[in-house]
């Protein structure tokens, strides 16, 4: 019984599936609109107004 020969589709699709890949993400990555990191920026200050008003709003202790 003569060997089987290894499947020579599979393997370039892969890896140019891959290449397509990385290229998309590099590409969302060099290109992408700084707008997320003001919605991130007003997320966190948001946050620590809470956490400022939480903190005034507890009695202090007096020792």
């Amino acid at each position: 019984m003569p060997p089987k020969k290894p499947n020579k589709f599979i393997a370039p699709v892969v890896i140019a599936g891959i290449t397509v890949g990385f290229l998309a993400s590099a590409y969302k990555f060099v290109f992408a609109k700084p707008k997320k990191k003001s919605q991130e920026n007003e997320h966190v200050e948001a946050q620590a107004d809470l956490y400022t008003d939480s903190e005034s709003s507890q009695p202090k202790s007096e020792e």
